[in-house]
């Protein structure tokens, strides 16, 4: 029997176990996706749900009280919950899968620009169809914009008490906020319901899990300011030519605060508001020596964009009329971000953008 080669051998065999155990302990474990998303809907999700919610709820009862009595405490106090209510929306407005996309929540409650003429035959006629495809732009928190803001307080009360048509316009008002309350509440029972658990489950990074759902929606959404809010209104995608009323919130001068609202909210999101997040996640995946993480390198861009959005003058239709380029600088700016979110960062995470547009970024 040759000892020194079974010694050898047995030498040989303990440290391939040992190297193998090594690297064993040296694996780092996959990053949470249950636990993110549990975060998102139990500390995100749900809560702003909860919040527009009820806040739908209390929009309806300030419209009822106005129209039952239009004057100038009634008009501002509708007035102030349609601000309050919209504010909770933009909050929630990346979260447009599942049981909010099967209600169509996004297009029902901020297609812009609204169809004004549309609205006013529907009001002169009191005959119409809100969830038809003829009134898909004449419903929703732009719509109600323009009944509360299009002209003085006075002219608008008149138009709720005295004018011919008042009484049908009363109707389209608190038609329009009923379908709107009436439409959202199934889509919060089903995230208390089923829903909540149907999230946190689909913890993969195919096309069909929560997290491809919730980051497309989320790039989406960033793409909707870049192009909607100021793109098309500035005249970056219609070759130079201006269109200030195409504007979100054209008739009450908002447009800059829904969006300062709804970009705040996407960072937040981005983070995961005080726990796990996609800044988590990203830098859970990307090199250890990295000099600046693509999570910070976001954050900073999402600074920038908000920074500019708060610093431009209202209403927004104006400043498009006399200071386009700082309207242009900050879509520019937004172009920026949205490559750091659809190319970098799906890119690093694995996660498919699935949705198309043809605006080249």
């Amino acid at each position: 029997m040759n000892v020194g080669l079974i010694l050898r051998s047995s030498v040989l065999l303990l440290s391939i176990l040992l190297t193998a155990v090594s690297c064993k302990e040296d694996e780092k474990p996959e990053f949470d996706r249950a636990g993110m998303l549990a975060n998102m809907a139990d500390n995100l999700i749900i809560p702003d749900y909860t919040s527009l919610n009820s806040s739908l709820n209390l929009f309806y009862t300030k419209a009822s009280e106005f129209t039952a009595n239009p004057d100038l405490t009634t008009l501002a106090a509708l007035r102030s919950q349609y601000v309050l209510t919209n504010n909770y929306y933009q909050k929630c407005s990346m979260y447009n899968f599942g049981p909010a996309m099967e209600q169509g929540i996004k297009a029902a409650f901020n297609t812009f620009p609204t169809d004004t003429a549309q609205i006013e035959v529907n009001v002169a006629s009191g005959i119409y169809n809100l969830f038809s495809v003829v009134n898909a732009d004449a419903i929703g928190f732009p719509a109600i914009d323009y009944l509360l803001y299009f002209g003085s307080d006075a002219e608008i009360i008149a138009d709720f008490s005295t004018n011919p048509n008042a009484g049908l316009r009363k109707l389209y008002l608190t038609d329009l906020v009923s379908k709107m309350k009436n439409e959202f509440l199934p889509v919060l029972n089903q995230w208390n319901d089923s829903y909540r658990s149907t999230f946190i489950l689909a913890n993969g990074n195919d096309v069909a899990s929560s997290c491809s759902y919730l980051l497309n929606e989320f790039v989406k959404d960033v793409e909707l300011t870049k192009n909607a809010r100021y793109g098309i209104p500035s005249g970056q995608q219609t070759g130079g030519a201006t269109l200030p009323a195409y504007v979100e919130a054209y008739y009450s001068g908002l447009s800059n605060d829904f969006a300062f609202a709804n970009l705040t909210a996407l960072k937040n999101c981005f983070n995961g508001g005080s726990g796990l997040g996609f800044d988590d996640y990203i830098k859970d995946v990307e090199d250890e020596d990295v000099t600046e993480s693509l999570a910070d390198k976001i954050n900073s861009q999402f600074d920038v964009c908000i920074n500019q959005i708060n610093n431009l003058a209202d209403p927004l239709s104006n400043t498009i009329e006399t200071d386009v380029q700082s309207v242009s600088t900050l879509y520019l700016e937004l172009k920026k971000l949205i490559v750091y979110l659809k190319t970098d960062m799906t890119s690093m995470l694995g996660i498919l953008i699935t949705y198309q547009d043809n605006d080249g970024d």
